[in-house]
């Protein structure tokens, strides 16, 4: 960015950090409903279409589903499968169709538009969260409003939340509002809706076990107890076959291997058609990640203090680093677990990691970007063309070929920063600055050296 746009940012939020709290939240959302209504992944987006509706209509989430005349994608005219969640989302979802279904209009940018509500509130409510933490966690009010600031205007959560239409910020709120409970069973039922709407909060179970002492590890029962008594309730008053549900979960917590992780690359389609043999070992490697957690969960039970939200939050951000490390299936919206907390450790104990924090959020946003054709394929909504684009660009141009090997670098450098970010976080004594920014540095430096070894060259004029 310019010093001229730096100053521009600068200026912009610090007006908005002078003005009243409920202003600040208004103008968060209405950024983020301008853009709802009209963008959306396509894929995902039809997947909620299908899932609103199918639902219902008294049919499982975890059918296959045909389109829906008037509201899916043209070009997705083949069944798909359906969520791979526990069934709140989808009964969430299929409350959203009933209410568009008694709006006296049948125009599907208002269905798309009631689809991205939980999103978007979702995330201005974990900017909120990320507000209340700061004030309860000990920090003053004047940085508690600069984080609300950032957050209402950082673009990552935008294009996620409001963009994308993930609703990994509302699973998000949901486990940092758990965090900021005093009693343990409170704290237990937010942990338990939160994983009730995405399992990605059961990593955390294993530390909880092992940092709670006596009887307040009964607590997890409580925890564990709520998303599986509300599964087995949709179920049986649904009647809901438990097969597809069975693979559906064995599916999930496998994973494939895509998106920013290491493993995602080892066993990418280059990398198989190069050497096959190592296609079989994904069969254990895409589990690695539960023991992985489990020892995460052991060292930061050990390393963290159990008393202090310090130590809690260190623990959450080791926990998420090791299994973002382990996890073969680690998607652009699996930063909004790891984000907010590390803008808290840098806002209240560790502003000196706020490179390690820039760096996180820069590599996701690029390998979004890369990912999504700079964001074409989230205008197929309103401009159905952008989907052959999309396509033309991906298979029938350079850019296909560059855009694989830049995911790749970015899922490898992502790997790199989060292993940096692990050790960072179990020593407080190691350089947090980030490895990428001191390579550049180095570079830099020794560039300058190599120019001055070789003096001036032939034709150069004294100055």
């Amino acid at each position: 960015m310019s010093p001229s746009g730096i100053r521009w940012n600068s200026m912009i939020r610090s007006r908005l950090s002078a003005m009243r709290l409920e202003v600040i939240l208004v103008i968060g959302l209405v950024l983020r409903e301008s853009l709802s209504f009209w963008t959306g992944h396509p894929y995902d987006s039809e997947v909620w279409i299908r899932n609103a509706v199918y639902v219902s209509r008294g049919i499982s989430p975890y059918s296959f589903m045909d389109p829906i005349p008037g509201l899916s994608f043209a070009f997705l005219n083949q069944t798909l499968p359906s969520v791979g969640y526990p069934p709140l989302w989808s009964l969430l979802l299929a409350g959203l169709y009933r209410l568009f279904a008694i709006l006296p209009t049948d125009n599907r940018f208002v269905f798309y538009f009631l689809l991205k509500q939980p999103p978007i509130l979702g995330d201005v409510f974990l900017g909120y969260a990320a507000y209340r933490a700061v004030l309860r966690w000990g920090g003053p009010a004047e940085s508690a409003r600069k984080v609300l600031v950032f957050w209402m205007l950082f673009p990552y959560p935008i294009l996620i939340s409001a963009v994308w239409g993930q609703f990994d910020a509302l699973v998000s709120f949901v486990w940092i509002a758990s965090l900021l409970m005093i009693r343990p069973l409170r704290r237990s039922a937010l942990e338990g809706l939160a994983i009730l709407l995405k399992l990605f909060p059961l990593i955390f179970v294993p530390y909880y076990i092992i940092r709670d002492r006596g009887t307040t590890k009964l607590r997890q029962i409580v925890t564990l107890g709520i998303p599986a008594a509300f599964t087995a309730a949709s179920f049986l008053l649904g009647g809901w076959g438990i097969d597809p549900f069975q693979g559906t979960l064995v599916y999930g917590a496998r994973g494939v291997p895509l998106g920013m992780t290491i493993l995602g690359v080892v066993f990418s389609p280059d990398l198989l058609s190069i050497f096959p043999g190592i296609e079989p070992a994904f069969a254990v490697v895409g589990w690695l990640w539960v023991p992985a957690v489990v020892v995460a969960g052991i060292l930061a039970a050990r390393r963290f203090s159990r008393e202090t939200p310090q130590g809690l939050v260190q623990a959450m951000l080791f926990v998420t680093v090791v299994f973002f490390l382990f996890r073969s299936q680690v998607y652009e919206q699996y930063l909004l677990y790891l984000l907010p907390p590390l803008l808290l450790d840098v806002t209240l104990w560790h502003p000196e990691r706020a490179g390690l924090f820039r760096v996180t959020w820069i590599l996701g946003l690029g390998y979004l970007l890369f990912n999504n054709d700079f964001l074409l394929r989230f205008v197929i909504p309103v401009f159905p063309a952008a989907e052959q684009y999309s396509y033309a660009l991906d298979n029938n141009s350079a850019f296909g070929p560059m855009r694989g090997i830049v995911l790749m670098v970015l899922a490898v450098s992502f790997a790199i920063h989060l292993v940096q970010l692990g050790f960072v976080l179990m020593d407080e004594r190691r350089n947090p600055k980030p490895w990428f920014v001191r390579a550049v540095q180095w570079l830099a430096g020794a560039k300058r050296a190599a120019e001055e070894v070789g003096g001036p060259r032939a034709g150069d004029s004294p100055r």
